[in-house]
């Protein structure tokens, strides 16, 4: 299926009664429960889109939006023109994309039949900031995601090949052609000087080594060294790289980009990434069948490719929605005499007793001064002739570039006893003629950070002489005097920053301490907290994107049936009604026992006996015992599911009208966790290792192919419930090839039959296999899916296939239904009848 826009889009929002407010924003935060609402709207709502929506509340006149992605530009300028004018007024040269979009917001229908005007509603001071980000949540973003997708769809095009380059193999022989290696990065853990070899900086003279797109200027963070070797004049990563797996930050998904390249296998990249950025990992497109992005313990990224041979690759990028945890690395190893001059230098700046910070930003801003850029492969020679010598050499010679003089400011630094590091990436500060950003040899960058003790970050400066071609001069200059600021976006369009926020709320929760009640909401939110953080540890997600999950989990839970009774108790009830079936009461009868503990006779000799010695308690009686037991090792229900995520999900559903993916992910979370219950059901009713009646769930994503989000399982931790979440929301795009998640459903079935075969469990004691296919229309191939759910149902499992928002040929369609709204009443009714199957009297005592 191909993508489609997620035009006309009416969510139904909550009528919320606004009591009068005074415009005075900063005074409303006085207020704990505004200040907290204000937080929730700066941790919801992309940045861009805030700052915004406040500038038009503060009156601030509107800022050139640098690097924006264009669709996505044109919607926020077009809505902030609305917001200030009280009505849109679409111009010709809107993109019909971002029209069709827009249009609706003048006119979203609630759930009373009202009708609310999104831009005048965000315009208005009297509105909380609880509806703004209500309104942001169902009608912005839904339409900013999409435009977005569409940028990124157009940028990845225009920067990937068109056709992936064939692996090649490594040359091996003198008769093998050599390879081009003009496009090839630099995989080695060293970093040069350009005077090394006297090459000149400049724009668009080598080939791109790797290419972001649409344009994001900057420096581009790629490699950290620890080690400079005197004799070589070169600097290395000695430091052994700790790698994890890369991913599952919370990202700025409306700021994302496109990276792309080429590498060699058998050695990880280091990506060139803007400060404060990460990864989708997910959106790794290669040529290579094992590539994986990886991260190592000073946060960097890395692409990870085993095969031998040459890659293409393109990746999806993106601002952190939250500054990442940083910690200080180890000691900079940079051995050397310095001369007694830059010596007085330190001297100096030591004696004005200043914050180490603003030290470091003397040290660096003196050794800039002092040096004069050059590329003069004479004077390296000179620098390398005596390796001893080589900062004082510099420090006469004054002749350096980026490598040089940010080494030499390194050395300083290490002598005043400040923490520092050796940066190794590209400053990027012009775009090419397709508006990427171009990252070549002629604009490698190398610079410095120093480790801030107090704000625990790592600070960024550069020591570069004035001249160099690349890089922004007076960026660097603000740099080193405190004045710089990362972002797409202008500064002071925010009615508080976050970070004054956080200190404002703290302030009004200690000054609300005092009461009992106070103090209760802060126990409440602390435990709020931990459990978030909790999650988030086990899950391997942030606190945010925890909060997120179990704010959902908690959402579903109650979501009820026309009867209005909530489907996760439905779904329970019946499933304990199949455990108490399964408790069969026998009559145990036990003897000979004394006639004071039987019921009947059961030996006359035996109580005769008895009698003639004069036994007033004789035995030869019987006792009869009622016993419950229950059978065990029954094989239960494995239950295996094929979600959707083609382009067509993100459309709005006809009932709720929020987008389609939406729905279904909230049905996909009700009935997972719901069937994992009750398989914790079962466990407590024999105990936790109990094997009686068990419930698997498998889950996997038709998109623009097929995948595996959940192996067949009966674990529903914070591991599998953030792995299943987070892959329900991700983007909708790409097809419908449902053939191929059936054919992974195959295989898992095939696994689990295979091992219940080898641990011999009778046919009657084997589980109950029941497939549910999702789409909201007719899959890719059609005819190799139904081809699947006959091998299927050869296996013994009941297929179904749930086609909402259209009409099914299949043999196995339910009923048809107009809304995913409808799904969990019809899925329900389908799943209570499999229940019922699993009958007693299927086995035999």
């Amino acid at each position: 299926m191909s993508a489609k826009k997620p035009g006309g889009v009416q969510s139904e929002v909550m009528d919320i009664t606004e009591s009068p407010r005074r415009p005075d924003f900063a005074a409303e935060l006085d207020n704990l429960n505004v200040a907290q609402e204000y937080l929730d709207w700066k941790e919801s709502v992309s940045i861009g889109v805030r700052q915004t929506i406040e500038g038009v509340l503060k009156g601030t006149p509107e800022k050139a939006v640098k690097h924006q992605l264009p669709l996505v530009g044109q919607f926020i300028h077009q809505f902030r023109q609305a917001m200030i004018d009280g009505q849109l007024n679409v111009g010709q040269e809107t993109d019909k994309r971002v029209a069709n979009l827009l249009r609706p917001l003048s006119n979203v229908r609630t759930k009373t039949g009202g009708v609310i005007d999104v831009f005048k509603t965000m315009a208005d001071p009297c509105t909380s900031w609880a509806l703004r980000k209500k309104l942001y949540d169902l009608q912005i973003r839904p339409a900013l995601d999409w435009l977005a997708e569409k940028d990124l769809e157009t940028a990845k095009k225009e920067t990937a090949p068109s056709t992936p380059p064939v692996p090649e193999e490594e040359p091996n022989g003198p008769d093998k052609p050599e390879t081009n290696d003009s496009d090839l990065p630099d995989q080695s853990d060293e970093a040069r000087s350009l005077m090394e070899s006297g090459m000149e900086k400049g724009e668009g003279e080598p080939k791109a080594i790797f290419t972001v797109a649409p344009f994001f200027g900057r420096y581009y963070r790629q490699k950290i060294m620890d080690t400079f070797d005197n004799n070589s004049g070169r600097w290395h990563g000695e430091t052994e790289k700790e790698f994890e797996t890369g991913g599952g930050e919370q990202l700025d998904n409306l700021r994302a980009r496109i990276i792309s390249g080429k590498m060699r296998g058998g050695q990880p990249l280091a990506l060139p990434m803007p400060y404060n950025w990460g990864v989708y990992a997910d959106s790794l497109e290669c040529s290579a069948s094992d590539a994986k992005i990886l991260r190592d313990q000073d946060g960097l990224w890395y692409l990870s490719i085993d095969e031998s041979g040459v890659f293409s690759y393109c990746l999806k990028i993106a601002p952190r929605q939250t500054l990442a945890e940083e910690h200080p690395s180890a000691e900079m190893n940079v051995a050397g005499s310095l001369p007694s001059e830059a010596k007085d230098v330190l001297r100096e700046i030591k004696q004005n007793n200043q914050a180490e910070i603003k030290q470091a930003r003397e040290i660096v801003k003196a050794v800039r001064a002092h040096l004069t850029y050059s590329n003069n492969p004479d004077a390296w020679k000179n620098y390398t002739n005596n390796p001893a010598k080589f900062f004082e050499k510099v420090w006469q010679m004054k002749e350096a570039d980026c490598f040089v003089s940010n080494t030499l400011a390194v050395r300083m630094l290490q002598e005043a006893g400040i923490s520092c590091r050796f940066i190794v990436g590209h400053y990027v500060k012009e775009k090419d003629n397709q508006d990427r950003a171009i990252m070549h040899a002629g604009n490698g960058h190398a610079w410095l950070e120093v480790w801030d003790q107090v704000g625990q970050h790592w600070l960024r400066l550069d020591a570069t002489p004035k001249g160099d071609p690349t890089v922004d001069e007076e960026e660097q200059e603000k740099n080193l005097n405190d004045q710089s600021g990362e972002g797409d976006f202008g500064e002071n369009d925010e009615i508080m920053s976050e970070e004054d926020l956080q200190k404002k709320i703290d302030e009004l929760k200690k000054e609300q301490g005092g009461g009992g009640g106070g103090k209760r909401k802060t126990r409440e939110r602390s435990r709020d907290d931990l459990e978030k953080e909790k999650f988030a540890a086990e899950a391997g997600c942030t606190p945010e994107q925890a909060a997120e999950f179990l704010r959902a989990l908690e959402r579903v839970r109650e979501i009820k049936n026309k009867e209005g009774q909530p489907i996760s108790d439905l779904l329970k009830d019946e499933w304990r009604k199949i455990v108490i079936a399964r408790k069969i009461e026998s009559i145990d009868y036990r003897g000979p026992v004394r006639m004071d503990e039987g019921d009947r006779l059961e030996d006359p000799v035996a109580a005769s006996i008895d009698i003639r010695g004069q036994e007033f308690n004789p035995t030869g009686f019987e006792k009869v015992e009622k016993q419950t037991r229950e059978e065990y090792d029954f094989g239960g229900i494995d239950i295996y599911f094929s979600f959707d995520l083609s382009g067509s999900m993100s459309e709005p559903d006809p009932m709720t009208g929020r987008q389609k993916c939406d729905v279904q992910r909230d049905v996909a979370l009700l009935f997972i966790d719901s069937l994992m219950q009750c398989g914790y059901i079962s466990r407590q009713a024999n105990g936790s290792e109990s094997e009686l009646l068990p419930i698997k769930i498998m889950a996997t994503l038709a998109s623009s192919r097929g995948q595996k989000v959940l192996a067949l399982t009966d674990k529903w931790g914070p591991t599998e419930q953030w792995r299943m979440y987070s892959a329900l929301i991700k983007f909708a795009s790409g097809g419908t090839p449902t053939h191929e998640t059936l054919e992974i459903i195959e295989s898992e079935m095939s696994k689990e039959q295979d091992l219940l075969q080898k641990k011999r469990v009778s046919r009657e004691k084997l589980p109950i296999h029941y497939v549910a296919e999702i789409s909201d229309g007719v899959p890719d191939d059609f005819d190799a899916t139904e081809e699947l759910h006959k091998r299927l149902k050869k296996k013994n499992a009941a297929v179904r296939s749930y086609c909402i928002g259209g009409t099914s040929n299949s043999d196995d369609a339910a009923p048809p239904m107009a809304s995913f709204a409808e799904l969990p009443a019809i899925l329900t009714e389908d799943i209570v009848e499999k229940f019922k199957k699993l009958n007693p009297h299927r086995i035999k005592s």
